[in-house]
C-alpha cells in the first residue's frame, strides 16, 4: 500500500509557495503604487476627482462582488455541473 502521507505534504508545499509567490507579488505591487505615488510630486486632486475615485472603487467592488455571488449561486445550483463532466441532474 502506499502512503497518502507524501501527497499530503506535496499539496501543503504546493499551496505555500503559492501563497508565497501571491504575497511577493502583492509586495511588489504595493512598492510600485507607493513609487509612483511619490514621483508624483504635489498633484491636487479637486471634489470631481475624489467623487470620481469613490465611485470607481464601489464599482470595482460591486462588479467583484456580483461575479462572485453570481458564481456561489451557479456551483450550488450545479449550473456549472456539465462543464465539469458531470451528468447533468433532470428535475
Amino acid at each position: 500500500m502506499s502512503n497518502p502521507v507524501p501527497e499530503a505534504r506535496s499539496a501543503t508545499r504546493l499551496q505555500v509557495a503559492l501563497a508565497a509567490a501571491g504575497l511577493v507579488a502583492v509586495a511588489a505591487l504595493l512598492a510600485l503604487g507607493v513609487y509612483t505615488w511619490q514621483s508624483l510630486g504635489e498633484v491636487e486632486m479637486d471634489a470631481t476627482g475624489y467623487i470620481a475615485l469613490v465611485l470607481g472603487v464601489l464599482g470595482t467592488v460591486a462588479l467583484g462582488g456580483g461575479l462572485m455571488a453570481l458564481l456561489f449561486y451557479s456551483h450550488r445550483h450545479g449550473y456549472d455541473d456539465a462543464a465539469g463532466g458531470k451528468p447533468e441532474k433532470r428535475l
